[in-house]
């Protein structure tokens, strides 16, 4: 599939940008309550507001990833959400393919499917990932499969 061609389908757009507003939300100020996040929400959406469902099952974390650097195999019982704030990285699955993800591309990874991700070998990226709290992680990723052209 091109990149012309490539669909993001509803679910991973709203779950992009739920993960999104959660990470303004909690960047914006670090103090903020629950009852306060709820009075926002109540406050910026029309017809009332979404319910905040916290969740400790449920992991949202900002890593920056210096280029070269990847992750080894692994997946997430939950399934994994990838945002690229800056700059470009790579996804990888099982069958060889890999993907170059770039800024504004949210990414799905499936429950349970074994993929690894990273910058690219020649530029750092930061990135928001979420994912639940069931990893399992395998072997590193070869350099040959790391650096292969990307889809």
């Amino acid at each position: 599939m091109s990149r012309t061609e490539k669909r993001v389908s509803r679910p991973i757009v709203i779950l992009s940008l739920m993960a999104l507003a959660a990470y303004v939300l909690t960047e914006v100020d670090q103090q903020i309550t629950a009852s306060e996040t709820q009075r926002i929400a109540d406050e910026h959406f029309a017809g009332g507001g979404p319910t905040i469902i916290a969740s400790d099952n449920l992991n949202t974390i900002r890593v920056r990833v210096d280029a070269g650097a990847r992750s080894n195999w692994h997946s997430h019982t939950w399934g994994q959400l990838l945002l690229v704030e800056q700059g470009r990285g790579r996804l990888g699955l099982r069958d060889k393919r890999v993907w170059e993800i770039r800024p504004g591309e949210p990414v799905f990874t499936e429950p349970n499917v074994e993929h690894w991700h990273g910058a690219a070998p020649n530029q750092s990226m930061i990135m928001i990932a979420t994912h639940g709290n069931g990893v399992g992680w395998s072997e590193p990723v070869g350099n040959e499969l790391y650096r292969s052209e990307p889809e």
